[in-house]
């Protein structure tokens, strides 16, 4: 289990290390504009939504650690790339890649499910969340105080610490044994992709597969415009942005790494992610209010920010672990890599209809349209799991 962990710290580090340069990397250095800045993140998660299914699929019919090691090479392949270019074709091919391989995501996930039991799932999706949160502490952070170090770009050195990572997670990973539950499912029915997630959508699993797609919807804002926030409301640069990005991913810890059982145990798996949607939204408005000049306290706008901040953190980190968890007990056993790569691929797709959409959201009307089109969006997911909350338990 930690070398799985240590695997999704690797896929969020990737991700993260980028975040707080890409403002000066794109847009001050190539002279691009806020708009292909987040088309580059978006790259990154479009790869992985089509990468997600087809890995998770395959993982059910070659064996989970096959796959996850082969991705594990290419995921350290693709760091090398983007450490050395300073081209934007380049930086987009490379971080495509990348995302391809960061589809490992639902293999790892089904890895814990095919382990653990129901009961427990909960608790290992928690510290699942809980290594994407210390990515998040340690990408932005690297990504902040490494950022011009040398005489390459900007984004140079945390990524070729990035892909140190990754070599050392190939190597722990090859140790790794195959269970019983991790190999072939030879009875499985043999399905091309498409009809599979039609099945899946005429399964529980669909509201399970929308409401990942509007999480990661409503919170690619935070990935995209909270950048540029920082940059044109507190005026912060790379290694400022660095540092309240490690400032989300403590938040993240905390809740996913022990918070998130006592909210399990108080309002289960369905209730939780309510509880983190009503969070989340609540953080996406204050930031709607403080970036129109209403909220209490202008004099003290990094005061402002650190609460908005907290909330939708929080949100995250509650909703997260708690869908996935509720996800994997709805899927089937012996399809369990493919059912939850596809859920996955929702929340990648959604992750990229966000990121796609935050640069002209921004441009359109700055951070007040951009959340608040996530508080919309956080809205539905809040309906959707209380709908769900009201549905008979899955066996």
């Amino acid at each position: 289990m930690p070398v799985l962990l240590l695997v999704v710290f690797i896929n969020f580090v990737g991700i993260g290390a980028l975040i707080p340069v890409l403002p000066y990397t794109v847009i001050e250095t190539l002279g691009l504009s806020a708009t292909v800045m987040t088309l580059l993140l978006a790259s990154f998660a479009m790869a992985m939504f089509l990468s997600n299914p087809l890995l998770g699929r395959l993982s059910d019919k070659i064996g989970r650690r096959p796959v996850l090691i082969a991705s594990l090479f290419i995921n350290a392949l693709a760091h090398l790339w983007f450490a050395f270019s300073d081209d934007i074709l380049q930086m987009f091919a490379a971080r495509i890649l990348a995302g391809l391989a960061a589809g490992n995501t639902g293999v790892i996930q089904a890895i814990i499910a095919d382990r653990v039991g129901s009961a427990d799932r909960a608790r290992y999706m928690g510290l699942f969340g809980a290594a994407i949160g210390t990515g998040f502490v340690a990408g932005p952070a690297l990504g902040g105080l490494l950022s011009g170090i040398g005489s390459g770009p900007l984004h140079q050195a945390p990524f070729l610490l990035a892909a140190g990572f990754s070599f050392l997670a190939l190597v722990l990973s090859i140790r790794i044994e195959e269970s019983a539950s991790m190999q072939p499912a030879s009875a499985s029915p043999k399905q091309t992709l498409i009809p599979r997630i039609a099945g899946m959508l005429r399964s529980p699993l669909a509201l399970y597969a929308v409401a990942f797609f509007c999480l990661n919807l409503s919170f690619a804002q935070v990935e995209a415009s909270f950048v540029l926030l920082l940059r044109d409301y507190l005026g912060f640069g790379a290694r400022q942005t660095g540092w309240l990005f490690t400032y989300i991913g403590v938040c993240i810890i905390l809740v996913q790494a022990g918070l998130i059982n006592i909210a399990v145990r108080r309002f289960g798996e369905v209730g939780t992610v309510g509880f983190g949607a009503s969070l989340l939204v609540i953080g996406q408005l204050l930031t709607v209010v403080m970036a129109l000049g209403l909220l209490i306290g202008n004099d003290y706008p990094l005061v402002q920010m650190v609460v908005a901040t907290t909330a939708v953190c929080f949100g995250f980190g509650f909703s997260n672990p708690a869908l996935s968890a509720a996800a994997s007990n709805a899927a089937g056993a012996a399809t369990m890599g493919g059912a939850l790569g596809t859920v996955q691929g929702f929340g990648s797709l959604g992750q990229v209809g966000g990121l796609v959409l935050a640069g002209p959201l921004y441009h359109l009307g700055g951070a007040q349209y951009s959340f608040g089109f996530g508080a919309v969006i956080t809205c539905i997911l809040l309906t959707i799991a209380l709908y769900l909350r009201r549905q008979p338990a899955s066996a």
